[in-house]
């Protein structure tokens, strides 16, 4: 009887218990049948600062490493859903119960899959109060390239490009499409007595190109001022090269600079005879942060760039633009995604186009 009395009082004490924190609980808010209601702004009304984790990929499906860390300040306790809208194929979202009132960090886990590179943004609501969030998902071309600027070095690796027109081949033919390959040792190159070491890009078409960079977004060719792969003049002096200029990420669209000159020489079909003077490039930036689809492939973070090319014969005062004019294309991680010469006429008739088909150890 004695046990039974015991067991009686344990009862009465644990009854109390729970009805002490019963009444405490539902005294601060509506238990656990109400919802919470709270902010997701700071006491001066204005968005505390959210916290995106995780990388966001084209066409690549959001894990648990995908989420965003949100502050929430909860006046009542309850039921709570945050939640964002949905934007680029991605949307956030997590529900759960707040046992305490005050500042809160609350985990919305990340569904969905990004349609499309860039920055988005995303709005995340709760009760009457919503923020902004950007995201920005990078393209899945980009991934695993193993540089974060616009010229690719890693040795053996390769570009595929796809020609149009063809190119004709030595041993007759025609080359629709070459690779570039990076050289397993780099080349060095000799310009005003000074030896600079460069990138040799040696495609399947028997061509060679010569780039380097500077480390201040200042990219280089050492050759001839005219368009990649595709060759302009009929004879250059003395078989000269220089170090030009060829990308400058300093550069926002509409700004221009001109390379130095090349002493070169055109053949006059009408004369039968070489005329020779100074030729240069202008460099103007088209577009930066650009998004380009090329052969079903979408790549980012793009500069483009529109090279046009100048010559003054010698019996001339000034420089003349000849109507050839170039529009080329350098992705972040890759390089040159896509050349286009054509006529710099109204209708703009294209010449040639090469463009990106594929990358491999870049």
């Amino acid at each position: 009887m004695k046990g039974l009395y015991t067991l009686i009082a344990w009862l009465g004490i644990i009854a109390l218990g729970f009805s002490s924190c019963s009444k405490e609980f539902s005294s601060e808010g509506p238990g656990f049948g109400g919802s919470a209601a709270g902010t997701l702004l700071d006491s001066m009304g204005n968005c505390q600062t959210a916290v995106v984790k995780g990388q966001y990929k084209e066409l690549e499906n959001l894990t648990d490493s995908n989420y965003i860390l949100v502050k929430v300040n909860f006046t009542t306790q309850g039921k709570y859903t945050i939640f964002s809208d949905t934007t680029n194929g991605m949307w956030f979202r997590d529900s759960g119960f707040a046992f305490v009132q005050g500042a809160n960090t609350i985990k919305l886990k990340g569904k969905g899959q990004p349609i499309l590179p860039g920055t988005f943004t995303f709005q995340i609501n709760f009760g009457n109060s919503a923020c902004l969030v950007n995201i920005t998902t990078i393209g899945s071309v980009n991934n695993g390239s193993s540089t974060a600027d616009y010229l690719p070095t890693r040795a053996n690796g390769y570009i595929d490009y796809e020609l149009n027109p063809a190119f004709p081949a030595t041993n007759g033919g025609f080359i629709p499409e070459f690779r570039a390959t990076i050289a397993s040792t780099l080349s060095q190159g000799v310009y005003n007595n000074v030896s600079r070491t460069y990138s040799r890009y040696t495609t399947s078409a028997g061509d060679q190109l010569f780039a380097r960079k500077d480390g201040t977004g200042k990219y280089y060719q050492f050759g001839t001022p005219e368009f990649d792969y595709l060759y302009i003049y009929d004879t250059i002096v003395n078989n000269e090269r220089m170090d030009f200029v060829y990308l400058d990420e300093s550069r926002n669209p509409g700004q221009s600079f001109d390379t130095d000159s090349l002493r070169v020489g055109f053949f006059d079909s009408n004369t039968n005879a070489m005329v020779y003077g100074w030729a240069k490039l202008r460099i103007t930036t088209l577009f930066k942060g650009r998004q380009m689809s090329l052969l079903g492939t979408l790549y980012t973070d793009i500069i483009t760039v529109k090279r046009e090319l100048y010559f003054k014969p010698d019996a001339a005062a000034s420089y003349s633009l000849l109507n050839l004019v170039a529009e080329l294309s350098y992705a972040k991680g890759i390089g040159l995604v896509d050349q286009r010469v054509f006529e710099a006429t109204a209708s703009g008739t294209t010449v040639q186009s090469i463009t990106i088909k594929g990358w491999n150890g870049l």
